[in-house]
């Protein structure tokens, strides 16, 4: 079985979009993504038998857009989305609530590796839900060190 952190093969239904609003290319995210991350309300305009896409621009208020250019905005997710939000209490990794001030603070005391090590230490034990914990549907240890990388030294 594969883990959601493995790089899985792409298939022809989860190429690349534009978004509809900034014409930033968007990501193929699975539906129970986007199912899991919606508000009730948004939930009931979902067309399930589109394909969706993840939009990671955090200039654009877009957070999924269907293949009918329907889009989903950050006040319909259940969540603050990592690309989008500036808050140091915004997670990065959702699963395992490692939030950008949590970061900060082991990276202040010099343990900066200490964020990936308890990630990839999980998702080796299979308990990583990425599929419906993140936004993007996808592993979040691109944003953690993406992240990690750009604080000060």
């Amino acid at each position: 079985m594969v883990d959601c952190c493995s790089n899985g093969l792409v298939t022809a239904k989860e190429m690349v979009r534009e978004c509809p609003s900034c014409e930033g290319i968007g990501k193929a995210v699975k539906i129970i993504t986007v199912k899991a991350m919606l508000k009730p309300l948004s939930l009931e305009n979902l067309n399930g038998n589109a394909n969706h896409s993840f939009c990671s621009n955090e200039k654009c208020d877009v957070v999924y857009f269907d293949t009918n250019n329907k889009t989903y905005v950050k006040s319909d997710v259940k969540v603050p989305v990592f690309q989008k939000e500036n808050s140091r209490t915004v997670p990065v990794c959702y699963c395992f609530n490692w939030t950008k001030e949590k970061i900060i603070e082991y990276t202040e005391l010099g343990q900066g590796t200490k964020p990936l090590e308890h990630i990839k230490e999980n998702t080796k034990a299979n308990r990583c839900g990425c599929e419906v914990n993140n936004p993007q549907g996808s592993c979040c240890l691109g944003n953690v060190t993406q992240y990690i990388k750009s604080l000060p030294n």
